[in-house]
């Protein structure tokens, strides 16, 4: 798995959920949304720990 990758559910032109793990920056999981033309307000914090490690399987479902 890269350092980064990303998960996006569309909705039109709309992106209404962007997971973006971000494990070259402390195993930060960036979620967003992207709605009528604008980016919303980047979203970092995990009330507990990652769900993704590096090297580690893990299921989207």
């Amino acid at each position: 798995v890269p350092p980064r990758f990303h998960i996006n559910l569309r909705a039109g032109g709309d992106v209404v959920l962007h997971v973006n793990p971000r494990l070259d920056e402390g195993g930060d999981v960036v979620r967003n949304s992207f709605l009528g033309g604008s980016w919303g307000q980047e979203e970092r914090d995990l009330p507990c720990c990652s769900p993704f490690q590096h090297g580690r399987y893990f299921d989207v479902s």
